[in-house]
């Protein structure tokens, strides 16, 4: 009979460890990585070994088709959210809310009102509100509280900080007694010397390399810290880089005049706010101004942009052909490297590569959208996605196992109000329900066990005292 209640006893035991622990035990994990400007094709241009140790035990995807603008914040927050920028709010690195009669502006740091930043969800969010920890380091929005939450830890930004430093804190998280199951992590090249030097500057090639050096230093660290073969590393960025010139030059001072409008956002997209009765004298004199120059009224905005419906898009667009730099007058910054131009142009778009637990090895795909990472996320965690405009069917092909049917999560039209409040009820069902489930295994055994201990109390008491008391307690 000591057997059969050993069996039993340890029998529901494991059952209750499992249904509370499972979660945890089979949790995966991300590292999300982002080389700010890296294009898809630098890992072709000089010998990049980290690079193509990844492609090798890992997934290559060829083609990544950003959102547009193809510019830093709109895309780092389509990565993290799923949506395209119209549906998000991010439009752009510099914008305007006439609403809140607000400025956003990276030039200047002008990015921590929360207000721009909540018609979306960050990943982050749902990760914690599903009862994870997420570790940022300095990816953009991490560090401005949305919906009233802040990443479990985060680093501001703070260029001067290594890319070592960086590392060693992500790592950190990961090893807390309470870790991480998702990081993010964020790093300024090849994107500022890009601007600099321009892409096809031979100079450009040490500043790829040294992006291989440093992926090389990351592989490295996870490896030492036993982290490598646990945690699913992914590559990717923002977008990519063209070559400019200083003979592609527009200068709108030779016809419009700058007094009649705002001009906000930087070239090659540009952004014009037109003042009171001015609108059409101002898209007359711009529209056929220029060869190289294209106008749209707002409501005009070709569809596949997906950048019309929203307040904060003004009520002129104009857009340079690729290579070509929009200024107000010559007294106007010029780089000779440029982003934010048409995302299918080829040069705009960025790399995609992972390895991990959760995917293939040594396998390419040819294209995929820059929306579709928060789905292969949100799967890879095992938590709900919201609504967004990726696919996890586009990229499933990547994944070591077979996808389950997914819930529609997609969505076309733009995000208006986001309810939080909703998403927590089902979040916190969820883990409720698996509470309850370990409250009535925990009952159902300690039950059984108080009828087993009477039905077999002669047998106990003419036991030795020492050995029964401590029978009722194992």
């Amino acid at each position: 009979m000591d057997s059969k209640f050993c069996r039993v006893f340890f029998t529901l035991s494991a059952l209750t460890f499992s249904i509370t622990f499972s979660h945890q035990q089979d949790e995966q994990k991300i590292l999300l990585v982002s080389f700010d400007g890296f294009r898809w094709d630098y890992i072709y241009r000089v010998p990049t070994p980290h690079f193509d140790y990844i492609m090798e035990y890992g997934v290559h995807v060829k083609k990544v088709t950003n959102v547009f603008v193809t510019t830093t914040y709109p895309n780092h927050y389509t990565l993290v959210t799923g949506l395209y920028p119209e549906s998000h709010g991010i439009i752009a690195n510099d914008m305007y809310d006439s609403t809140l009669n607000e400025t956003f502006s990276l030039e200047d740091m002008k990015i921590y009102d929360s207000e721009f930043w909540e018609d979306a969800i960050p990943i982050w969010i749902t990760n914690q509100i599903a009862g994870h920890n997420t570790g940022a380091m300095m990816w953009p929005g991490t560090d401005v509280k949305i919906h009233e939450e802040f990443p479990t830890y985060y680093m501001p930004y703070n260029e001067s900080v290594s890319f070592e430093d960086r590392v060693a804190k992500v790592i950190e998280w990961f090893k807390l007694k309470k870790p991480i199951n998702l990081a993010l992590l964020y790093w300024e090249d090849p994107d500022e010397m890009g601007h600099n030097l321009g892409p096809d500057n031979p100079l450009m090639d040490p500043v790829i390399s040294d992006i291989d050096s440093k992926l090389g230093y990351l592989i490295k660290e996870l490896m030492k810290e036993k982290l490598w073969n646990t945690v699913n590393l992914i590559i990717t960025s923002d977008h990519g880089m063209t070559q400019c010139s200083g003979e592609k030059i527009i200068e709108l001072d030779q016809y419009v005049n700058p007094n009649d409008y705002f001009l906000i956002d930087h070239s090659p997209v540009r952004a014009i706010l037109p003042k009171k009765g001015k609108f059409d004298m101002i898209y007359a004199a711009l529209n056929n101004a220029h060869p190289n120059l294209t106008v749209y009224k707002k409501e005009d905005i070709p569809e596949r942009f997906h950048y019309k419906h929203h307040h904060r898009i003004q009520p002129i667009l104009i857009m340079a052909d690729k290579g070509w730099t929009i200024i107000q007058n010559r007294s106007s910054t010029f780089m000779l490297g440029n982003h934010g131009y048409d995302n299918e142009f080829s040069d705009m778009h960025p790399l995609f590569l992972a390895h991990g637990p959760a995917f293939k090895k040594n396998i390419s795909k040819d294209s995929m959208n820059s929306t579709d990472l928060y789905p292969l996320l949100c799967h890879i965690l095992d938590i709900p996605p919201m609504p967004h405009n990726g696919s996890l069917a586009n990229v499933e092909e990547l994944l070591s196992e077979i996808v389950p049917i997914e819930i529609p999560h997609s969505r076309t039209t733009p995000q208006n109000d986001v309810n939080l409040s909703i998403y927590k009820v089902q979040s916190y069902a969820y883990f409720m329900g698996v509470f309850l489930g370990s409250v009535i295994v925990i009952v159902f055994l300690l039950v059984f066990l108080k009828h087993l201990t009477h039905s077999q109390m002669p047998t106990i008491q003419e036991r030795n005292a020492e050995i029964a008391q401590p029978l009722l307690w194992s």
